[in-house]
């Protein structure tokens, strides 16, 4: 039923192919960033302060230097010394139908000098894009591609349908009372519907919200409130699962509807106590794509919860990062912040 398995470890389809690579140099010993799981590996790609020939995006020079903003500046903001060093790296990813991505990077990185306290654990990194094989803007190819894995495995509140409901990947989970209940719609094809689900979700709490607090859940009774889009209920059936988000477990009792034509859906229903719990686990899964989007200083922009892109410049569009435990708890906002810093 749930869109997580019992172990919760099912990557978005357009993440399959993903990789990240990068170096620093200078300072201390550089700290490359993260590498994910990838179907074709791509070169390596280091630190340079000369963009090459991209087959689609820009071949101006580039200094990579011209990006970073002061150090002092960066160090107020972080509160803490920072050792500056020079950054650079490449992106590529892939989805499962074929398409994919790549560009690289180039400016530099601020990593916290250790204290009396220890070692720190934290950098930031002010970039630009200098190379791409985008056809058009490589701030909107980046955009859709994020978008595409937030539409499949992304996390938002949708205060219209109550003050506790979420969008969870294909699902949506609300909080009705003492119960908390997943639902999701499936076209004739077996895919996702978000209108179905939509759909369905809205009649249960209008109309059936009382069969869902029932001990033992009338799967037959529940398929009468399913929308008429959904066609003619076929057959029912129980379906209990679990969904294991870290340290949160849920026990849900559930229903499998299907339908004449071949559209289907599930309902599932847990006890309401972990309902805290499970929003907090699942907003902070390592599983779960973020997304925002907003402008900092008359630029779109958009933060995908690791990376923050500006489209100041349609060539070379600004990007930053940060990672580690010692940069504090909001780290998006202090990759806004820092961007502001670099475009001032």
């Amino acid at each position: 039923m749930p869109a997580h398995p019992v172990l919760a470890l099912a990557l978005s389809a357009s993440l399959v192919g993903l990789l990240t690579t990068g170096c620093s140099t200078g300072g201390d010993d550089a700290s490359a960033p993260t590498t994910t799981a990838s179907a074709t590996p791509a070169a390596p790609t280091t630190a340079s302060t000369t963009a090459t020939t991209g087959s689609t995006g820009t071949t101006e020079p580039f200094d990579g230097e011209s990006v970073c903003p002061a150090t002092d500046a960066v160090e107020a903001l972080l509160g803490r010394p920072v050792d500056r060093q020079v950054s650079g790296g490449g992106v590529s990813s892939s989805d499962l139908e074929g398409n994919s991505l790549s560009y690289s990077y180039q400016g530099c990185s601020f990593d916290l000098e250790d204290g009396p306290e220890g070692e720190l654990d934290g950098e930031v990194a002010v970039t630009r894009i200098t190379e791409h094989d985008a056809d058009g803007s490589i701030f909107d190819a980046v955009e859709a591609d994020v978008l595409a894995d937030f539409d499949e495995d992304g996390m938002e509140a949708l205060p219209d349908l109550g003050d506790d409901a979420y969008r969870t990947g294909t699902e949506l989970a609300v909080l009705v009372g003492e119960i908390m209940v997943f639902v999701e719609g499936l076209d004739e094809d077996g895919d996702a519907s978000p209108d179905l689900t939509r759909e369905l979700t809205e009649s249960l709490l209008s109309e059936g919200g009382g069969l869902l607090t029932e001990p033992d859940l009338d799967c037959d009774e529940i398929g009468t409130f399913a929308p008429t889009s959904f066609g003619t209920l076929d057959s029912t059936g129980s379906a209990p699962s679990t969904i294991i988000i870290d340290e949160v477990t849920l026990n849900l009792d559930g229903c499998v509807l299907d339908f004449e034509g071949g559209r289907s859906a599930r309902v599932g229903v847990g006890p309401a106590d972990q309902w805290h719990a499970w929003v907090a686990a699942e907003q902070a899964s390592m599983f779960t794509v973020q997304y925002t989007a907003f402008l900092i200083d008359g630029h779109q922009a958009f933060d995908d919860g690791e990376t923050l892109l500006v489209d100041d410049d349609p060539e070379q569009p600004l990007r930053i990062t940060s990672e580690g435990d010692d940069l504090g708890g909001d780290q998006a906002d202090l990759r806004r912040r820092l961007a502001e810093l670099a475009l001032g």
